[in-house]
């Protein structure tokens, strides 16, 4: 039989045709996945978690973690789409097992089942970079409403206030309740209670703002007036917005603490405290502490008080710091009747019952300081001591047992320019110590100083 040379073409076209089709109806398809990606993230160790970000690739934790946290050596535990394996470099991860350093942000190398898809993920381990006991110390600047014997300051209902006086020679009383939005540009308020009288009518009383939304201002010294010498009052005022205010004095002499300046007082557990404070100051004068008291009283409404205890354990004093930390009322320093001045340390569940906190370490014994709470730390602020006014710094990070005095390079400690002083006024708000006022002390020669210091809290 002969064919053609185009029968034959034919033919073999159409056999190698035929063998393809078979061919490629025999293989077998490729079901392996092409998807890669981590789904769950996490470094069990740290305690803080971790957002797989899958637009931006980045693997983070939101909250960092505590400063100096060595991450050099830590263990993430992962999961991923199914079939994909996990790569740091060369080196495979398992989950739950694989060591690496994350002090650098680590590329994870996540491919696919099939071998050729891939995506990578930058792991970023937050640290905080600045030390959470930081300070950030800076001056403020002068305060506008001028330099008094006696500054009073707190926050409240979104401002700041300030209540100044200055007691001088043959009656002569300056005085003022000032008002401001940022702490830096002050306005002063025509203030009166309801007796007509201008507010404030004393120096040396306490402040005290936010009980029962209010401000309340206790006792203090009144200045003479013609042929009248000074004295000391128990009155109590307060106001919601400290332009009119409401001045109650006690029915009985036994309803309420004595008259007394240098008042000592704190909110706690729903009531307002007034703990200690002096009595009459020697000749009227204002650089001078009259009789220390310890006693301990209480009130729910500002009116009626109720007498805790007539002698506290603490020793009668003045010009002690007198706070509200962990639950307790704590008392710290001062100077007592004889003129010593302290360095003890007193805590109290219910004003009735005080403890001392046995020192190991104290701070130079002293009154007219304050103490800051901040990130489980005292800080302990300036005063005056035996050897006068001081602009230092002292901190206790373990209730009160140990002190240490800050010196240059630590984190909290003041700055070389922050001027010495004792019986300023000093809180906390948002974050941000603020300090007013006070009086610096050079051999028996005081100066107001003037100067409004701000410490940043991290």
């Amino acid at each position: 039989m002969r064919f053609n040379n185009i029968s034959i073409n034919h033919y073999l076209s159409g056999a190698l045709t035929l063998g393809l089709f078979l061919f490629a109806s025999c293989k077998k398809e490729d079901k392996r996945s092409n998807l890669a990606g981590i789904t769950e993230f996490s470094i069990p160790s740290t305690g803080v978690e971790f957002t797989v970000d899958q637009t931006t690739m980045k693997i983070f934790n939101e909250d960092s973690l505590e400063f100096q946290t060595d991450a050099s050596a830590l263990t993430a535990s992962f999961s991923t789409v199914a079939g994909a394996t996990v790569k740091v470099g060369a080196t495979v991860q398992q989950s739950g097992t694989t060591v690496n350093d994350y002090t650098n942000p680590v590329v994870y190398t996540v491919t696919a089942e099939d071998g050729v898809t891939s995506r990578q993920y930058t792991v970023q381990v937050n640290v905080a970079k600045l030390d959470p006991k930081t300070v950030s110390w800076q001056k403020s600047g002068d305060a506008g409403f001028g330099a008094f014997h006696d500054v009073k300051a707190g926050f409240f209902n979104d401002k700041y206030y300030a209540v100044a006086s200055t007691i001088g020679s043959f009656g002569a009383f300056s005085f003022g309740v000032y008002q401001s939005a940022d702490g830096a540009a002050w306005t002063r308020l025509k203030a009166a209670d309801n007796n007509g009288d201008s507010i404030p009518m004393a120096e040396h009383g306490a402040l005290v703002t936010g009980f029962n939304n209010k401000m309340w201002i206790l006792g203090g010294h009144i200045p003479g007036s013609g042929f009248n010498f000074s004295k000391v009052t128990n009155k109590v005022w307060s106001s919601s917005d400290g332009l009119t205010w409401t001045a109650t004095e006690p029915v009985n002499a036994a309803d309420r603490w004595s008259i007394r300046e240098r008042i000592n007082a704190v909110v706690f557990n729903g009531k307002l405290w007034v703990i200690g404070g002096s009595g009459y100051p020697a000749f009227g004068n204002t650089n001078s502490n009259g009789t220390a008291y310890n006693d301990v009283w209480n009130t729910t409404d500002g009116n009626t008080w109720t007498k805790v205890t007539d002698a506290a354990a603490f020793t009668p004093r003045c010009n002690p710091s007198v706070f509200v930390y962990k639950d307790k009322i704590w008392l710290i320093g001062g100077i007592d009747n004889g003129k010593t001045y302290l360095n003890d340390v007193w805590t109290s569940t219910d004003g009735l019952t005080w403890t001392e906190v046995t020192t190991s370490t104290a701070f130079t014994a002293r009154q007219g300081h304050q103490v800051i709470v901040h990130n489980d730390q005292m800080l302990l602020i300036g005063g005056e001591t035996a050897e006068g006014t001081q602009a230092d710094l002292w901190v206790s990070e373990d209730d009160g047992v140990n002190w240490t005095k800050t010196e240059a390079g630590d984190v909290r400690a003041l700055p070389g320019n922050y001027p010495a002083r004792a019986y300023f006024s000093a809180f906390v708000n948002d974050n941000v110590i603020w300090v007013f006022g006070g009086r610096s002390k050079n051999g028996n020669q005081y100066t107001n100083v003037a100067e409004i210091w701000k410490g940043g809290l991290n």
